[in-house]
């Protein structure tokens, strides 16, 4: 497999002069071969045709397959990338800001777009490790880098008590989304329903808090 020239989190940029639409008609089409046949079964041939372009077309805004899944994935996690830039607590409430801030982003986690392409993930990772790392490091690593920023800064206001924020983050993201995403991940039908993800997130604020909350 040919080294992927992307950094993982971060646009693939092409050369002046690319057409955002036929970019975005691409990606389209992409995205529905990726899902249907996997990484390793998703042939440039048959990602030019879905797109409805020639592949001359196709190579001359991707280079490979592993540019263009390097693109996608960057594409498919900029609502959490905005969710998580978004996310800027409050003089309320420390708990009630993360409620919140949980329960959206257990919505955007568990769509299934975004499950479809974990599943994706998962299957091809085996054979091509650089896939996982791509994936993990636009959506997990980026996740827990930007919420021990948020710890970070909680700490120093006195919000919770001192401690290694990236661990706090970690512990986080484990207590209020770990649940949901399990459940998630082996079909929609089990996906937690509204009041059911309110009480996964309910019951590990109560352990997150008891723990890393400051003490009066």
């Amino acid at each position: 497999m040919s080294k992927v020239v992307a950094q993982p989190g971060e646009p693939v940029a092409g050369p002046e002069g690319h057409d955002k639409e036929k970019r975005r008609q691409i990606m389209d089409g992409a995205r529905e071969v990726f899902r249907a046949k996997g990484y390793e079964g998703a042939a440039m041939d048959a990602i030019a045709k879905a797109a409805g372009v020639s592949k001359g077309t196709l190579y001359v805004y991707f280079t490979n397959k592993d540019e263009l899944f390097a693109e996608l994935i960057t594409d498919e996690k900029q609502d959490l990338a905005a969710a998580l830039d978004a996310f800027q607590p409050t003089d309320g409430s420390f708990r009630d800001n993360l409620r919140a801030f949980a329960l959206r982003f257990n919505e955007l986690l568990t769509g299934e777009n975004h499950m479809s392409t974990i599943r994706m993930v998962v299957g091809a990772v085996e054979k091509f490790p650089s896939v996982g790392a791509i994936f993990f490091k636009a959506g997990a690593e980026r996740g827990v880098t930007r919420l021990t920023e948020v710890f970070a800064t909680a700490v120093a206001d006195g919000r919770l008590k001192p401690c290694d924020p990236t661990v706090a983050a970690q512990h986080f993201i484990s207590l209020c989304t770990a649940e949901m995403m399990k459940k998630a991940l082996f079909g929609a039908a089990l996906r937690p329903t509204r009041e059911a993800s309110e009480r996964i997130v309910d019951n590990g604020l109560d352990v997150f808090m008891a723990y890393y909350g400051a003490k009066d």
